[in-house]
């Protein structure tokens, strides 16, 4: 197997846990609303949620290994596809739906927090 079916299969299997999580949080990632408030809600809070799965808070685990499985997944892209593929991420979104949405929406998050000065 090549290292780009090995890295593709990561792929399928991470997207396929992003989809578990978001059915375990109630998050219906074909919401663009639910999912924008997910990426404000997980960056805003990263430390508490972080701070509350280490004393046996569910919920905030799950949120913050969703956050992780988004990024682990940014990574497999960027090796698999390069660092410039995020320009193309509609073309994934086909077999990585999930995925793509919480990228996305993560990304606006982020850009919306450090808007580029021009």
């Amino acid at each position: 197997m090549h290292s780009d079916e090995f890295l593709q299969k990561d792929a399928d299997e991470l997207e396929l846990e992003i989809e578990r999580h978001c059915i375990g949080l109630g998050l219906d990632y074909s919401d663009a609303y639910q999912v924008r408030l997910f990426a404000h809600d997980v960056l805003q809070n990263m430390e508490r949620f972080k701070d509350a799965a280490k004393h046996g808070d569910r919920k905030a685990r799950a949120k913050v290994e969703l956050f992780s499985m988004v990024m682990m997944l940014h990574e497999a892209n960027i090796k698999a596809f390069g660092p410039g593929y995020i320009t193309e991420i509609d073309t994934m979104s086909s077999k990585e739906v999930a995925w793509t949405a919480l990228a996305k929406a993560l990304w606006d998050e982020l850009e919306s927090r450090n808007p580029e000065e021009e």
